[in-house]
């Protein structure tokens, strides 16, 4: 059964916090199909359930961006299907987080308008409200991810059936060991040519309800599936716009359909699980997520390996590139131009006297410094070496009369033990006093070659002027 569109009032109540975004309850998913792998929905997801679940085509203005199998009794979604690239909307519009956020009246009574609403908090017998999170040590974890696309559609993921509950640090681990890892392999996916379906879900319900009526989850999954597109009629989303935040990122290249999946225990908040979607089917107790990704269950696990040889390559180019944020930037040579942050490099025959003497002050500057202080560094190691000796010395005076006033009281173990300690000290002083003598020995050679060095420099540098 297919629902009518209602009044067109309803998109224009009280500015921002009477706005409409968009949510049709459907019998099937025809009318957005085109978010699903060969426009076929997962399936095994309807046992013993049928009848509390409600099937939601996501729309916010005069656009679908997302669906939704939400389950009623529970008041969570069950997935949330979604592609990239796909970001409908308005050239100019920016996406943002509404405040309360949308809610879906149909899902109560089919007869209301198919539009959501985020102003009030009727209607919610069978879904999930903005009140329900309040005072909870939940957050409203999204499952259509915020960041992966934009415009309107990123605004449209801010819907209570497009989330669970997650504490706050399962949610932001989901996000960096998953969604940040989805949204690359998504662009990956992009640059070959092909589209990425993905399929984000929650599983295992536990005890643990929010005002005695939201669930929380014990566990949340994401499977993804890179191919071409079979039918590419009637589908918004191949015309879509990309997100440049994410494209503007060198990006691995990978020429293949693929499909990959996640699982994160919210319980226990291990690390999430790198799967195949088969395991994640069998997990869950479903047939089939994806209709067909260019894969059989004979390759499935040696590309599965592959991508996770991607993911890691991934992981690496972060960690490289974090890495060349830390390290000040090479000189340039000599036909580039210095900038504000290079020391002593000039262009070719372009060296102003003036900036010369500035560059070499304060270069010669911190060289002074060093030369001044290398003789109260000597002294202050040598003073501590000095402290040790004496102090080992005292210690062991210490034991020797410890151990000349027991022994006349017959304390005979004692005794031994006394002197086994003595032992012990004589041991460690004569052989750790030269080791301290020499690496002050060492340590004055290496002060006294850089005081060379830097009066070299220094000379070097007054020529130069002169």
């Amino acid at each position: 059964m297919q629902l009518t569109r209602g009044p067109a009032g309803l998109l224009c109540l009280l500015l921002f916090h009477l706005r409409a975004a968009g949510g049709k309850v459907v019998e099937d998913f025809q009318e957005c199909g085109w978010f699903f792998q060969g426009k076929v929905p997962p399936q095994g997801f309807e046992n013993n359930s049928s009848d509390k679940l409600a099937r939601i085509c996501q729309k916010h203005k005069d656009h679908y961006h997302f669906a939704t199998l939400y389950r009623t009794d529970l008041r969570i979604p069950v997935y949330s299907a979604y592609r990239y690239p796909c970001s409908l909307g308005q050239e100019d519009e920016a996406a943002q987080i509404p405040s309360p956020w949308f809610h879906e009246p149909q899902i109560d009574d089919l007869s209301l308008p198919d539009e959501m609403v985020n102003n009030i908090d009727s209607h919610g017998e069978l879904q999930a409200l903005n009140s329900d999170y309040e005072g909870e040590e939940y957050q409203r974890g999204h499952l259509y991810p915020f960041s992966l696309n934009n415009k309107a559609s990123a605004t449209s993921s801010c819907t209570l059936t497009n989330a669970v509950p997650m504490t706050q640090g399962a949610n932001v681990n989901w996000h960096h060991e998953v969604e940040a890892m989805v949204a690359k392999l998504a662009r990956t996916c992009h640059k070959s040519g092909r589209l990425m379906y993905l399929v984000t879900g929650s599983a295992n319900p536990t005890e643990k309800k929010l005002k005695g009526r939201v669930s929380v989850p014990g566990s949340v999954w994401t499977t993804l599936c890179c191919a071409t597109p079979q039918d590419q009629d009637n589908d918004p989303c191949q015309s879509s716009p990309v997100n440049e935040e994410l494209e503007g990122e060198h990006a691995v290249t990978y020429d293949k359909d693929f499909s990959y999946a996640f699982m994160k225990d919210l319980e226990s908040e291990a690390k999430a699980e790198y799967l195949t979607v088969s395991e994640v089917q069998r997990r869950l107790g479903v047939d089939n997520i994806f209709n067909s990704c260019g894969t059989d269950g004979q390759d499935e696990g040696e590309i599965s390996k592959e991508i996770e040889e991607l993911i890691n390559q991934m992981k690496m180019n972060i960690d490289v590139q974090e890495i060349k944020e830390d390290i000040a930037p090479q000189m340039p040579s000599e036909d580039i131009v210095a900038t504000a942050d290079d020391d002593l490099v000039m262009k070719q025959n372009e060296t102003p006297l003036e900036q010369s003497r500035e560059e070499m002050n304060e270069a010669i500057s911190p060289s002074i410094i060093n030369i001044l202080l290398a003789p109260f560094e000597m002294f202050a190691n040598a003073t501590m070496t000095l402290a040790h000796l004496i102090a080992a010395v005292l210690r062991v005076f210490q034991v020797l009369a410890v151990t000349c006033l027991r022994i006349p009281f017959g304390i005979i173990y004692n005794s031994a033990s006394c002197l086994a300690i003595m032992a012990e000290y004589l041991f460690v002083t004569v052989f750790s006093v030269p080791q301290d003598l020499l690496g002050i020995m060492l340590s004055i050679a290496s002060d006294t070659a850089n005081a060379i060095s830097c009066v070299g420099r220094l000379f070097k540098y007054l020529v130069r002027i002169l």
